[in-house]
């Protein structure tokens, strides 16, 4: 083996780790929201309903998708046009910053109004941030990643930001138990935590990020003069149907991710009335689980493709979903049983979601075209799950409708498949 081969897998391994470990903080950062939203609702949207106030929290969460697809052209222009680096050092900051934010604020009791608007603002510029993330960490590691190993590279993108969510969980759940008072309530200020934990994660992702370098494929290509002087526009006009394919894989895998891993924790604490720290404790093995299997998964879709891989998790979620939220509420350990077993399509679907992103778009529109069509589709897929389902369970009293809504995701996944036929040559890989 060449000193070449040696450094260009040194850089390799250590370019990830600092691409991955920002994934981590984003998707730590962004959901850790939802895993206190239950709190949260009472704290800056008080009212007499508490499905109007629940509701209320899960607007602003819905409202920091909105911004993902603007926040998706700004960074991914940024990391088409100047470098991935520094796409993914302004995303880093930008959300860490929020999260942290996010802890300080005053509550409805103590500023009124304004504290409901500073809570908008400091989502908007996680979504914002969050949606520059994902593009920019899945070009940047393809670019890096050995050929013969691109979607176990890739998943590590889901891996971690599972890893994220499970840290987010573990630590709501932590939070509620540690600060439970003698009368068995849970400190007013206890919420605050995991969001105050941002800055650490931050300026430890900083430092890593900072060590890095771009990728071969993006120096050489700017040394070539190849750079779009316009992605945005050089996107839409020349790859629209690449775009589509990208905002329909990433619309099913978005229900999926937040009906499944976020929801599923408020559907817990406020449909089946488990205790907080019981519904942190059991999503965060669920999405520990998640976060060790979709690399194993990634394995997989090297040997037989990423579409074969996600007709498995279409398929799984037809079958599965109804089984497995029957389980829930029965009682802590059947609880657990469900939402793992619940999990195994959800990580295959990221493991082949994420296979797929970067390889229908050229290096010069890559990190834009994932960015944006990735936030599209988590728009309509993430932003308006848990608030769809809050609504259809609160108007049909039916506590099965997550299930339903997975379901139905994975018969929409299957006819994505079917018609959204190979269209370039270059994607042969994706449809062999």
């Amino acid at each position: 083996m060449s000193d070449t081969h040696e450094s260009h897998e040194a850089h390799a391994r250590r370019s990830t780790a600092a691409a991955i470990f920002g994934t981590f903080l984003e998707y730590y950062d962004f959901s850790v929201y939802g895993y206190c939203a239950a709190r949260i609702s009472t704290e800056f949207f008080p009212s007499d309903n508490e499905t109007v106030s629940l509701l209320s929290t899960l607007a602003v969460f819905g409202l920091a998708f909105i911004v993902r697809p603007l926040g998706g052209l700004f960074f991914g222009r940024i990391g088409d046009k100047y470098g991935r680096k520094v796409s993914l050092l302004a995303t880093v900051i930008l959300i860490g910053v929020a999260c942290t934010a996010i802890g300080c604020l005053p509550t409805y009791d103590q500023v009124g109004i304004l504290a409901p608007i500073l809570l908008i603002f400091c989502r908007i510029l996680q979504g914002f941030s969050a949606g520059g993330e994902i593009g920019s960490a899945a070009s940047y590691i393809r670019e890096w990643a050995p050929a013969n190993r691109r979607s176990l590279y890739l998943s590590l993108v889901p891996g971690f930001a599972n890893i994220g969510k499970a840290c987010a969980a573990g630590m709501a759940g932590f939070a509620a138990w540690m600060f439970i008072g003698d009368d068995g309530s849970t400190s007013s200020w206890a919420w605050r935590v995991p969001f105050l934990m941002g800055l650490p994660l931050m300026l430890g992702c900083l430092y890593m990020r900072l060590r890095i370098k771009d990728t071969p494929e993006f120096d050489n290509m700017k040394k070539a003069g190849g750079l779009s002087e316009a992605p945005v526009r050089e996107l839409i006009t020349s790859y629209p149907t690449s775009l589509f394919k990208l905002f329909m894989y990433s619309l099913v895998q978005n229900v999926g991710t937040y009906c499944g891993t976020v929801y599923v924790a408020i559907y817990m604490r406020t449909v089946l009335h488990m205790p907080a720290a019981d519904v942190g404790f059991i999503v965060l093995i669920a999405v520990t689980c998640a976060a060790f299997l979709i690399p194993v998964f990634g394995v997989m879709s090297d040997r037989i493709g990423p579409v074969k891989t996600l007709v498995a998790c279409y398929s799984g979620y037809i079958v599965l979903s109804y089984p497995c939220y029957a389980l829930m509420g029965h009682s802590f350990a059947m609880s657990i049983v469900g939402l793992i077993i619940s999990i195994i399509p959800y990580a295959l679907c990221q493991a082949g979601s994420y296979s797929m992103y970067p390889e229908l778009l050229p290096p010069k529109v890559r990190s834009t075209g994932v960015s944006f069509g990735h936030s599209a589709g988590a728009v309509l897929g993430g932003a308006t799950t848990p608030i769809l389902a809050t609504w259809l369970i609160d108007k049909f009293d039916n506590i099965m409708i997550p299930a339903f809504i997975l379901m139905f995701t994975g018969a929409l996944g299957l006819v994505n498949l079917c018609c959204l036929k190979k269209a370039d040559p270059s994607e042969g890989r994706l449809f062999r």
